[in-house]
């Protein structure tokens, strides 16, 4: 931006400094003048771009020296939008005095035709001529050494141009959508040509397609690449330039020979089936969003040549658990790792950890954790599949721990948690259920926003506390059981998308949670326990863990007590009223329960045990006074089953979301709910029962 003119007597009082001039033109042209230096630059009318327009008109010549105040200066630059928008503009003579030509100085003077530039100009700036539609031809005198990026894109007139030998570097988009650019001279002197710098050329549609070479430098790959391409790069090439292979979907793997030292900014973004490149100890530097949303590149190793990374280098880089950094690397770009849940860094570069959730952290499958003790959760890969379980060492999950982890079907989280990290399971859109262990007494902001895919949600009596958006968007969530005596604590605006879910609640606590401002809101809210189950006799199914309890409804019972233990301490308390409505709850940290009941007997599921463990329990019935009017007794392990025999049962199979079995049967998810109404919309892990047998199905 330009000041106003100094009076001649205010100059004359300065002993040194600039002296500048935008309201006041010498022979039609206005300039800043330097007075220290004596040079002035060539500049607009005002004090800003947008204060005149087309001050500029006809035919211009720019003079070697102007006589301004009594002095006489040197014009050498043609200054930041000097000639910017002066559409009356025709032709421009520039004196020889003049060496660079700047930034967007003759952008978007669609009525120029003529330009000469004169051999003491070097460098010609960023978008200097861009958008000079009128602009035919160009001669690029052999003084100037780069060319800008975007220096001449757009000028669709342009049909030829010379690039003169001395030139070294060809700036990004330089010659971009010149769409009338039939003839390009590049000599040998160029060693560096910017990304796109002749996309959108008649030159360009002109080539053949495949690997096109300029030189000694890999410019751009033409055409629709076939799927599994494997690419050899020339041996002998420089460079591989800005966006040589972006887009490219087909390409599977590139293998890059030791002659080549750069590799352009977005050379190969969104290639998504690349799986293998091999970067040699020849290159120096990775460019901005290099390897942006390489999401099938999996590993990758970067040699201790490399000095510079980029911004976005390896952003969106899903597949990649960890990258290894050397400490060669001493430049960093912002984001260049976001998305990569770990990298491996000691250098000097700052601004940690540039987009990675985690740095010099320990990786074990596709999860990453502070140390080897693994306590602290930090990370989990987005090409995680599947099911995925915590072990029970760690005691918190990090913040956006398991972000965009779309294909994660099924979490595990452990008794040994204590807290759950704001927004660790965005994007989670895979996953159907989650419970909160007993342990957890805080579910942070957004834990689990655009869950889109979770239909079922269990949360411990231990839980206080459910920050925003925690659910927010889950829009498929149906079933919500909250274990906690008292509502806990959530913002009303925001914790749910919606209150049309089925909330089951202790009985003791319902009209807590009936009036309760968020809680309340929901349209449905039951007791635990309620669908129907036909039981004759007292058994118990076990798994990896969690232990299904049903027994038969005794005609003088008031209540029913169910005691498990390990080593000899009481894991759980639990007491339910006649209906087989949990009234009582007791827990060691970890334990979570679910329940249903019906006229003829109750069936409950306690999960959060230890896998491969051994339990006992108690069950009594009690009359009203308390007295024991039934006794049972055992013990089970949660690697196997007691009581209800796993067998095969006759004809089943699954389809489309359907359960087919001969005879009756009767179907129930794993917290023990019966869901046979939902048939034929199924999708999870649900357990088949008939009269005399069970068996465990998974609904895909």
């Amino acid at each position: 931006m330009k000041k106003k003119i100094f009076t001649l007597f205010a100059a004359l009082t300065l002993s040194a400094g600039a002296l500048f001039a935008s309201d006041t033109a010498v022979d039609g042209i206005y300039y800043d003048f330097d007075a220290t230096n004596l040079t002035a630059t060539v500049t607009y009318r005002g004090s800003s771009l947008y204060e005149y327009t087309n001050e500029y008109t006809g035919d211009v010549v720019i003079p070697a020296t102007v006589t301004y105040g009594g002095k006489s200066y040197s014009v050498t630059s043609i200054g930041r939008d000097a000639f910017a928008g002066c559409s009356g503009l025709t032709s421009v003579t520039i004196g020889n005095s003049v060496t660079s030509i700047e930034y967007r100085a003759f952008s978007n003077c669609n009525g120029l035709t003529s330009v000469t530039i004169p051999n003491s100009v070097t460098s010609i700036g960023y978008m200097a001529f861009f958008d000079c539609s009128g602009l035919t031809s160009i001669t690029i005198p052999n003084s100037v050494t780069s060319i800008g990026k975007e220096a001449f894109a757009y000028c669709n007139g342009l049909t030829s141009v010379t690039i003169p030998n001395s030139v070294t570097s060809i700036g990004y988009r330089a010659f971009e959508h010149c769409s009338s650019l039939t003839s390009v001279t590049i000599p040998n002197s160029v060693t560096s040509i910017g990304g796109w710098a002749f996309d959108g050329t008649a030159w360009l549609a002109n080539q053949p397609d495949g690997v096109i070479y300029i030189n000694q430098m890999l410019y751009t790959y033409k055409g629709e690449m076939p799927a599994n391409t494997s690419i050899d790069v020339l041996d002998g090439t420089t460079q591989i330039c800005g966006g040589a292979f972006s887009d490219c979907s087909g390409l599977t793997s590139v293998t890059i020979p030791n002659s080549v030292t750069s590799i352009g900014e977005g050379a190969f973004v969104d290639c998504s089936s690349l799986t293998s490149v091999t970067i040699p100890n020849s290159v120096t530097s990775i460019g901005d969003g290099t390897f942006e949303n390489c999401s099938g590149l999996t590993s990758l190793t970067i040699p201790n040549s490399i000095m510079s990374i980029g911004e976005d280098a390896f952003q969106w880089c899903y597949g990649l658990t960890s990258l290894t950094i050397p400490n060669s690397v001493t430049s960093i770009g912002k984001d260049a790792f976001s998305s990569v849940p770990n990298i491996v860094y000691s250098g000097t570069a700052t601004g940690s950890p540039w987009g990675a959730r985690s740095v010099n952290g320990y990786v074990e499958g596709y999860l990453v954790y502070e140390s080897e003790a693994k306590t602290q959760l930090l990370a989990c890969s987005s090409a995680a599949t599947g099911e995925i379980i915590i072990p029970n060492s760690v005691t918190s999950i990090g913040e956006g721990a398991f972000v965009d982890c779309s294909s994660l079907t099924s979490v595990t989280i452990p008794n040994s948690v204590t807290s759950i990290g704001d927004n660790a399971f965005v994007d989670c859109s895979s996953l159907t259920s989650v419970t909160i262990p007993n342990s957890v007494t805080s579910i942070g902001d957004g834990a689990f926003y655009k869950c889109s895919g979770l239909t079922s949600v269990t949360i411990s009596n231990s839980v206080t506390s459910i920050g925003d958006y925690a659910f927010y968007e889950c829009t498929k969530l149906i079933n919500l059981v909250c274990y906690a005596a008292v509502p806990p604590s959530c913002d009303a605006s925001s914790v749910f998308a919606k209150y049309n879910a089925y909330l089951k609640v202790p009985c003791s606590s319902l009209d807590a949670y009936k009036t309760d401002a968020v809680w309340g809101s929901f349209k449905n809210i039951s007791c635990i326990g309620s669908e129907e189950v036909q039981v004759t006799e007292f058994s118990i199914t076990s798994s990896t863990n969690e232990v299904q309890f049903t027994w038969p409804a005794e005609p003088n019972a008031a209540t029913y007590e169910l005691v498990i233990s390990k080593d000899g301490v009481v894991f759980c308390t639990l007491t339910f009223n006649a209906s087989g409505q949990l009234m009582g709850i007791a827990f060691a940290p970890g334990a979570n329960t679910a329940a249903t009941t019906a006229t003829s007997g109750f069936q409950f599921t306690v999960t959060g045990l230890n896998e491969a463990s051994h339990y006992t329990y108690t069950f009594d019935a009690k009359d009203a006074g308390g007295s024991v009017v039934k006794h049972y007794a055992g013990e089970f392990n949660t690697d196997g089953s007691v009581g209800l025999e796993q067998i095969e049962l006759a004809g089943l199979y699954t389809q489309a979301g359907r359960i087919v079995c001969d005879g009756e049967f009767r179907i129930y998810d794993l917290l023990g709910r019966d869901v046979t109404r939902l048939n034929g919309s199924l999708s999870g892990v649900y357990v088949v029962k008939t009269a005399h047998a069970a068996v465990k199905v998974v609904v895909r």
